[in-house]
């Protein structure tokens, strides 16, 4: 399959007009006339990923952009410039496929057990004049619970979701999670929108400390899993669903991809 044909596919589970005016999304290296038959997602192109991939991976799908600032000279040492020296293709949809359904903030909606038919963006994603968007396009989730549970059950359904040992709380943990709002990565600057939302407990990977008192101070219960751990779970049901669109294509989630930090 040639990487054009692969791209296409992917451009459809996460459009690249969804994302961010600052991110840097789509294909980073790459040459779109290539042969691909082994795609590997990641959420980090790291050392040990990148390992990982001269083993036989011709696209890597990284979710977080290995090559996002502008550059004006190329280091040797940078693992995309190894990719372009070995032939290896790096895409990324990072905040593209947050905004998109079935997206990063979908699934951590699913993990919290926010109900898909009371559900929305916490902020709506703003189409370009004279283009229509489905519903449910934006960045966060928002919504009520399938199920009526304390703040402390809900932070336990989430860590054994998202298959953590720990996270992070502050806030209230004994009162009723009626609604919760969730913002995966560093979603900190959505907290003010899931204040105004109604919710009891906001879940992100990452958020100040002082935004975490001022929620607190609101009755707000706010969950932070650490950055890429609000994320891992997403991306590896985005290869799952990217391996069934590309069947028979060679697709795997990386198993080298880790949190950088570990609780020691």
């Amino acid at each position: 399959m040639r990487l054009h044909d692969v791209l296409q596919v992917l451009e459809e589970m996460a459009p690249l007009r969804y994302a961010e005016s600052w991110d840097n999304v789509g294909l980073l290296v790459g040459d779109r006339a290539a042969t691909i038959r082994k795609v590997l997602v990641t959420v980090d192109y790291t050392e040990a990923v990148a390992e990982e991939a001269r083993g036989g991976a011709d696209l890597v799908v990284a979710y977080h952009p290995p090559l996002f600032s502008a550059v004006k000279r190329v280091p040797h040492e940078a693992l995309w410039a190894d990719a372009i020296r070995r032939g290896i293709a790096l895409y990324s949809p990072h905040t593209a496929l947050d905004v998109a359904r079935e997206g990063t903030n979908d699934v951590l909606a699913d993990a919290c057990g926010v109900s898909t038919t009371d559900r929305r963006p916490l902020r709506e994603h703003v189409a370009k004049p004279g283009r229509a968007e489905p519903p449910g396009i934006g960045l966060g989730r928002v919504g009520a619970v399938t199920s009526a549970a304390s703040r402390r059950d809900l932070v336990a359904r989430v860590k054994e979701a998202l298959g953590l040992s720990y996270v992070l709380a502050s806030g209230p943990l004994d009162s009723n999670a009626a609604r919760v709002a969730v913002a995966a990565g560093a979603g900190g600057e959505l907290l003010a929108d899931a204040i105004a939302a109604g919710a009891d407990v906001f879940v992100t990977g990452e958020i100040r400390h002082h935004d975490a008192l001022a929620a607190a101070q609101k009755g707000v219960t706010v969950v932070a899993t650490l950055h890429s751990n609000s994320e891992r779970v997403a991306v590896k049901a985005f290869a799952a669903r990217l391996a069934a669109r590309l069947a028979p294509l060679d697709v795997a989630f990386s198993g080298s991809d880790a949190d950088p930090f570990t609780v020691v």
